[in-house]
This record gives C-alpha cells, sequence and structure tokens, in this order.
C-alpha cells in the first residue's frame, strides 16, 4: 500500500535524511524509531503531503505521489498529530465533522454518528474539546482521522500525552482498530517498548539512515549494529580482551554484547571476577553495576531476580554463556 524509495530529504544545505527506503503493506503495523529530531516526523509529513521538497518516491497503491502535480490528490491518508490539532472552537461532532466537508449535511451526519458510536464518543457528542479527558481527545482525534476512510494512517507519537495504563489500553485498542480496518499504518516513535509491543515491523533510523528495518523480533534478537542494540535492547558491551578470554574471533570493526538478564553473579567461582559497585531493587528483579578489575574496570549492568548473598562493594563472579554472546558491528 505504501512504498518508500531512496528518500531523503535536505533543508537548505542540510541533509536531513537520506536513502530511505521500506514498504508497509494492507493491515501492517510499521514503527520508525529514532531519537528526537532525527526526521521521523518529516518522513510522515511527505507520505501525508505535507513536506512536498523531497528526494525519491513516494508510492501509494499504484500511483507515485511524489511529483508536484498529484498533490492535490486524494492521497486517502488520515493523520493523527501528537498534539491531536483539534480545534478548541468546535465541539466534538463538529471537530469529526470537519473532515466531510465534501459530503452532504445528512451523509455528513450519518457518518459522523457512525464514528461516535464506534468510539463510544455519543455521550460526548456535545462537548467542548476542554471538557474531554486525554483519552477521550485521542479517540475524537482518531475518529476524526478515519471519517473519510483512509487506506493508510500516519500516528506522530501518538500515546505521549496518556499516562501508562491509559496508554497501554489504548495501544491495543488501536492495534485491534487497524487490524479489523485493514489499513496500512505507519508510527513514529522514540519510546522502545512502545515500538516492540504494537509494531509488525520496525525501522531504526540514526544520522540520516535507516540502520534495520525487519520484523519487532528479528530486530529485537539479531540487531545489525550497536546503535540498533542500544536503542532498542538493554546490553552490555563486553570487552574485546573478555572475548578473546573466552576463545571467540572479534575483529577491529566489530563489538561483542550480551543482555543484562542473559549473564549472572554469583559467589561461585568463575575465571572473571568482578567487583559489586551497587545494587538497587527494582521490584520484581535487581540491577547490578559490577566492574571487571582485570579488564580496564570495564562496567557492566547485570539484572537477575535472585542475588543470593552478594552484598555491595565486594568481590563476586560474571558467569556468562558464550551462546548469549552476539559479535555485530560497531
Amino acid at each position: 500500500m505504501v512504498s518508500i524509495e531512496n528518500f531523503g530529504v535536505s533543508f537548505g544545505n542540510t541533509k536531513i535524511l537520506e536513502n530511505i527506503s521500506f514498504d508497509v503493506k494492507p493491515g501492517e503495523i510499521v514503527t520508525i524509531l529514532g531519537s528526537s529530531g532525527c526526521g521521523k516526523t518529516t518522513i510522515l509529513r511527505s507520505i501525508a503531503g505535507l513536506q512536498k521538497e523531497h528526494n525519491g518516491n513516494i508510492c501509494i497503491g499504484d500511483e507515485c505521489v511524489s511529483s508536484k502535480e498529484v498533490y492535490v490528490k486524494n492521497r486517502e491518508v488520515g493523520y493523527i498529530f501528537q498534539d491531536y490539532a483539534l480545534f478548541p472552537h468546535l465541539n466534538v461532532e463538529e471537530n469529526i465533522a470537519f473532515a466531510l466537508f465534501k459530503l452532504s449535511k445528512k451523509e455528513k451526519e450519518k457518518r459522523v454518528d457512525e464514528l461516535l458510536s464506534q468510539f463510544n464518543l455519543l455521550e460526548h457528542k456535545k462537548k467542548q474539546i476542554h471538557q474531554l479527558s486525554g483519552g477521550q481527545q485521542q479517540r475524537v482525534a482518531i475518529a476524526r482521522a478515519l471519517a473519510n476512510n483512509p487506506k493508510i494512517l500516519l500516528l506522530d507519537e501518538p500515546f505521549s500525552n496518556l499516562d501508562a495504563m491509559l496508554r497501554y489500553k489504548t495501544k491495543i485498542w488501536l492495534k485491534a482498530l487497524i487490524k479489523e480496518l485493514n489499513l496500512s499504518a505507519i508510527l513514529v516513535t522514540h519510546d522502545k517498548k512502545e515500538a516492540l509491543t504494537i509494531s509488525d515491523k520496525i525501522g531504526v533510523i540514526n544520522d540520516k539512515k535507516l540502520l534495520q528495518f525487519d520484523s519487532a523480533e528479528e530486530i529485537f534478537d539479531n540487531p545489525k549494529n550497536l546503535y540498533v542494540a542500544n536503542f532498542l535492547c538493554e546490553i552490555n558491551q563486553l570487552p574485546n580482551e573478555l572475548i578473546k578470554q573466552l576463545n571467540l574471533q572479534i575483529e577491529d570493526t566489530k563489538v561483542a554484547i550480551i543482555k543484562i538478564d542473559s549473564s549472572k553473579v554469583s559467589l561461585q567461582k568463575s575465571d572473571i571476577e568482578v567487583k559489586v559497585i551497587d545494587i538497587s531493587f527494582c521490584g520484581d528483579y535487581y540491577e547490578l553495576v559490577i566492574e571487571l578489575p582485570k579488564f580496564n574496570n570495564h562496567t557492566l549492568i547485570v539484572k537477575m531476580q535472585n542475588i543470593e548473598n552478594i552484598n555491595s562493594n565486594e568481590n563476586a563472579y560474571l558467569h556468562i554463556n558464550k551462546e548469549d554472546i552476539k559479535i555485530i558491528d560497531k
């Protein structure tokens, strides 16, 4: 449904994005993940036709919408902005109806009532926007975005203004809705947990480039490089000298990583002696900060369910399975 090929954007002499390529199928949720300011929202704005100057191709269905001649056409895109962009001087009904200006009054009223019912907003029909909770405002924004039955839904940090529990419930509800309507959805966020739990595929952007684009499971289990690993996972980078001690081969252009819950610290002896710097109780697990005296006091973080008789500022031993170590690009 959506195809991005060799996409790039520059503002003056400053390149924001370059050579970005990915596809989104009907019923698929793709998340673009990256730090603030990396150009995620620029991709959404370009697909929607709000950012007109760009390189490469954007195709929706069988039509390329990159040329200026097609910007006036209906792209069948629904856009949900980070701040919802609702009109404060219009009530709930009027905000949703605003997207239906091409319909007759009767058709408009029918469609608005359908959406109000679908999104459990009927009792709020005549309320002003400031009278709604954050979750209700978000449902109004989603209803307005879906009013014209778009094939593509663009979501810019859609859960950032919600508290943790409401964010969780809304995420499940929206994911089910996208699948039910068979929409192509593109979400941008900097929240890795949000990306992993809602996405079919994830693209990670850094330094103008799309570093990796793959399924949520694949990109989590097999990050392409250190940036992707650090962004999506909780990992330790192991010193090369330790890797060689474990009889593993590593090149200078590579790094060795292990997830923080894949190793163990105990009083049982091993070849890797450590000093426990700090122990934090985190509810259902403990987080240990340790140093490796034989490896320039390299610092690691270890996540464990049980710390036995380990105490801070004492020596212990690190236990690592070589099978849990991944060697990836820097």
